[in-house]
Parts: structure tokens; sequence; C-alpha cells
């Protein structure tokens, strides 16, 4: 299965009348499939891309582009990636997108820079409620995909973010690796001889 066509049947099709938050969660923060629907998007539209978990990887996207344009440098134009490295940078990349209308944005891994542990809990809290606030904003007029990673084993603060985000989109797809593995790309099965630990 191609990564873009698990994620596609249950998305509406953004226009410029769209909008609305979508959260999407699965392994490697749903990357490869969001890189493809901006390579999409991208054809018609200027399409935001801001990236929290350092997953913008735009060889990709020209690589898609090339199969879907005679001229992929001038799609490519239309993709703007901005990068968040802390939580800090983050919360500041949605408080500068909050004026935004009518704008495809994709916030790759959102929550990866929340989950550093050098900030304190009630500062990531603080910064986290900003961000949803941002979020809600932003939402109302433009179509916002966010990818966040499975919560795993996080502790009960931090899972309450994933949690947070979850309950604050208006739609939520749950990826496993099978739907989001490249184009010919094989998922790794167990091996058949192969005992449960459990």
């Amino acid at each position: 299965m191609k990564p873009l066509a698990a994620i596609q049947p249950q998305l509406p099709l953004p226009s410029d009348r769209q909008s609305g938050l979508y959260t999407i969660s699965g392994p490697h923060a749903a990357g490869t499939p969001l890189l493809q629907l901006a390579a999409h998007l991208a054809l018609n539209r200027t399409v935001r891309i801001l990236d929290c978990g350092n997953r913008g990887d735009m060889y990709r996207i020209a690589k898609t582009l090339r199969g879907l344009t005679p001229d992929p440098a001038a799609v490519m134009s239309r993709v703007l990636l901005s990068r968040a490295f802390t939580c800090y940078q983050a919360e500041a990349l949605l408080r500068n997108s909050r004026d935004l209308a009518r704008t495809p944005i994709l916030v790759l891994d959102l929550l990866a820079t929340f989950f550093d542990e050098s900030v304190g809990t009630s500062e990531i809290g603080r910064l986290f409620r900003d961000t949803q606030d941002h979020l809600k904003t932003i939402a109302a007029q433009n179509f916002v995909i966010v990818s966040v990673s499975p919560p795993g084993e996080a502790t009960a603060e931090r899972a309450a973010l994933w949690n947070g985000l979850t309950r604050l989109s208006t739609g939520f797809i749950q990826l496993d690796e099978r739907s989001e593995a490249r184009d010919g790309e094989r998922v790794r099965e167990p091996p058949a001889d192969q005992l449960p630990l459990f």
C-alpha cells in the first residue's frame, strides 16, 4: 500500500473553504504519508510545513513531485518549510501562523519537542496550552494536519499531551507500520519460528 493511500480516504480533500484540525498518529510520526500529501497539495497551492521532529525531508517531496509534474522545481517553491528544535520554537512557529488563512498546514511530529526532559513539567504544560490555543485559532481558517508518534512509554504527564491533542482534533487517524511503509519497502514480519516472549 502506498503511504498516502493510508490516510487519503480518511481525510476530507483540502480546499479553500475546508478547515479543521486532523491528527495522525503512526510510526515515525506518519512522516512519509504527510510528505507525499504535501507534494500533492503543492500542485495547486502553497503548503506550509512546520517541522517539529526533523521529519521534513524535502528530497522525498521532490522525488514524489517528479512523478506528478514536468516542473517539480516550480511546485517545490510552493512548499514552505519551517523547523523547530525546542518546544519554545514549536510554540513560536504556531503563534506566528495564527494569521494564516486558506492555507494547508502540516505540522510534523509536534510532540517530539515537548518530550524534552530538560524542560519542567509546569513549563511544558504552559507551552502546550498555548500551542493548543494556537492550533484552535489556525484550524478555524485553515486545513491543519498534525502528526504525532504514539505515546509508547511516555510518562503520564507527557501522555496527557497526546490525549489533549487528540481531543482537540476534528478527526483522528491511527496508522500502523504496514500502512506507512514506503513504496517498495517491506514491513518486517517476525520469523515464523520465533517464539513469543509473553
